[in-house]
């Protein structure tokens, strides 16, 4: 889970596997971290779609980069959920490495 600023909430193991960092770790750096420079401002405008476009799922391919320097190709599938009365709440984002 993603804050709608890019802090990381939450990790499952297979997330964690794929950056090569544990959860606190995730949590310290934040999403905008992780993603290569070069794709910072394309992940950007699919979240603010997101925000914007209602409950849709969005997917996009986007590159990650953990701290250890590694590029990983990954398809991702981002989803905001809604808080009360129809607030903002979080993204529950998915990545799988693409080849």
């Amino acid at each position: 889970m993603i804050g709608v600023d890019g802090a990381v909430w939450s990790a499952n193991s297979a997330f964690c596997a794929l950056v090569g960092l544990d959860e606190p770790a995730l949590r310290r750096l934040g999403l905008r971290q992780l993603v290569h420079s070069a794709d910072r401002r394309y992940v950007a405008a699919h979240l603010v779609e997101a925000l914007a476009g209602g409950d849709q799922m969005r997917e996009f391919d986007a590159r990650l980069m953990p701290p250890d320097g590694r590029n990983v190709p990954a398809h991702i599938r981002v989803k905001l959920v809604r808080g009360g009365e129809g607030r903002q709440g979080c993204f529950l984002l998915e990545a799988r490495a693409s080849t």
